[in-house]
C-alpha cells in the first residue's frame, strides 16, 4: 500500500460560480490506526451538484466545507486495514469519503457496507443508490403521480431527474424533460424514454414557458425540481390545479455566491390560485426506508424497467475537471470518477443474498414497500 494520500483540498470559497481555483490536489502521509478506525482505499468518487451548496458559507441541510479541508464527496470504498471488530477488511462500503484516494474512519455506520450482488458499484452511486432513492422518494412522498398525468422533470438527464422520468413512465405517466441543448432533448427520448423535451439554453424565461405549454398541451400535473432559478419560474404558468412540486435540486442557481440573490417572480399567487404543494426533500430525512428503495430500484434495473448510464473519469488528478464537467453539463450519465479497482476475491459480503434480493421469484416488491411504504 501506498504510505501517501492523494487528496483534492478546497481552498477558497468561490466568488459566484465555482472555478478551478477553489481547489487544488495534494499529497500527505497516511497516518497510523488508532484502536476503533479502519482504513479504506477509496473506489468511485460521485460527482454531485449538491457539492456546490456545501462551498458555500450559509446554511445549508448540511455541513460545509472549509477551506483548507478536503473537498466533500460521496462515494464507495474497500477497507484494506482495521482496528474496528465491526468493521470487516475487504468489505465494500458507501459514504461520504470525500475527494481523496484513502479514508480513515472509526464510526461503522458513517461508510455503510453494501453488496455488490445487488447491483454494481456504479448504480450504487447513481440509478440505484442516493440518486435513485432521493427519485423514489421525491415521487412517493410528495408528487404521488398517477396514470395520465403530466410529469415534467427539470435536468431530465441527471442521476436523479432520468430516474424520477422513468418511475413515473412506469406509472401510466406522461413525461416531459428540461434539458441544456436541443442535443440532450434526443438523448434522453432515446435513453430514458421520455415522451418529450425541451431545452433552456439561450431562452428566455417567457420562451421556455412557451417551449414547454407546447409539449405539455394538458399542463403539468407534477413538476420534479432539480434546478430552481429562471428555470422553474418558466414552468409556473404551465402548473395545472392541484399539482405537486417536488424540490430536490439547485444547479439553476449554482453560479451564486449566496442564494439570496436569487431574485424572481413570486410564486404566491399561482400556489393559492392552483392549490399547488409545494415541498423539499433532502434523501437524509429517508435513512431509515433507504434500504427498501435500493432493493426495489436493483429488481428494476435488473429487470430493465429502469436504466442509468454513466460517465466515468479515471485518476484523482482528474476528479476537478469531473466536477466542473458534471455542472457544466457535458456528461452523458452520473458523471464518476474511478479511482481503483475493487478486489471481489475479500469481500466478505455474501453477494448470493444480495442476488436472491432481485431474483424474479423472490417476493423483492412486497419486502421493499414493507420498508419503505413503496410505490
Amino acid at each position: 500500500m501506498s504510505q501517501f494520500n492523494n487528496v483534492v483540498r478546497f481552498i477558497k470559497r468561490p466568488d459566484g460560480k465555482p472555478t478551478p481555483d477553489v481547489f487544488k490536489i495534494e499529497k500527505e502521509q497516511i497516518r497510523q490506526l488508532k484502536p476503533g478506525e479502519y482504513l479504506m482505499r477509496n473506489a468511485y468518487l460521485s460527482m454531485d451538484p449538491a457539492l456546490v451548496g456545501r462551498m458555500r458559507d450559509e446554511d445549508n441541510y448540511v455541513e460545509k466545507v472549509n477551506p483548507g479541508e478536503v473537498m466533500q464527496a460521496y462515494g464507495i470504498a474497500q477497507v484494506i486495514e482495521s482496528n474496528n471488530p465491526n468493521v470487516k477488511v475487504g468489505s465494500v462500503r458507501l459514504g461520504r469519503i470525500d475527494m481523496q484516494q484513502y479514508s480513515i474512519f472509526s464510526d461503522e455506520e458513517a461508510c455503510k457496507e453494501i453488496n455488490l450482488g445487488l447491483a454494481s458499484a456504479c448504480s450504487y452511486l447513481g440509478a440505484m443508490g442516493v440518486n435513485g432513492s432521493t427519485a423514489y422518494f421525491a415521487l412517493k412522498e410528495i408528487c404521488q403521480p398517477k396514470a395520465g398525468e403530466t410529469v415534467l422533470v427539470s435536468a431530465g438527464g441527471s442521476a436523479v431527474g432520468s430516474v424520477a422520468a422513468q418511475i413515473a413512465k412506469n406509472m401510466g405517466c406522461k413525461t416531459v424533460g428540461i434539458v441544456s441543448t436541443d442535443e440532450k432533448t434526443k438523448d434522453i427520448v432515446r435513453d430514458y424514454g421520455f415522451d418529450a423535451a425541451v431545452s433552456y439554453r439561450g431562452k428566455s424565461i417567457d420562451e421556455l414557458t412557451q417551449d414547454i405549454k407546447k409539449v405539455c398541451p394538458q399542463g403539468v400535473d407534477v413538476y420534479f425540481d432539480n434546478t430552481s432559478g429562471d428555470i422553474s419560474e418558466a414552468v409556473l404558468d404551465t402548473l395545472n390545479e392541484n399539482a405537486r412540486v417536488a424540490v430536490v435540486g439547485r444547479l439553476g442557481i449554482s453560479h451564486l455566491a449566496d442564494t439570496k440573490q436569487d431574485k424572481g417572480r413570486r410564486d404566491h399567487n399561482i400556489m393559492l390560485t392552483k392549490r399547488v404543494k409545494k415541498q423539499g426533500l433532502v434523501i437524509l430525512d429517508y435513512q431509515d426506508r433507504l434500504r427498501g428503495a435500493m432493493i426495489m430500484l436493483a429488481r428494476w434495473i435488473k429487470e430493465g424497467s429502469i436504466k442509468g448510464k454513466e460517465d466515468i473519469m479515471h485518476g484523482i488528478e482528474q476528479t476537478p475537471d469531473a466536477f466542473f464537467r458534471m455542472l457544466a453539463g457535458q456528461n452523458q450519465g452520473k458523471q464518476l470518477v474511478k479511482l481503483a479497482d475493487i478486489d471481489a476475491s475479500v469481500d466478505p459480503t455474501p453477494r448470493w443474498l444480495g442476488r436472491l434480493l432481485i431474483s424474479k421469484w423472490f417476493p423483492t416488491e412486497k419486502l421493499a414497500k414493507k420498508i419503505t411504504g413503496g410505490i
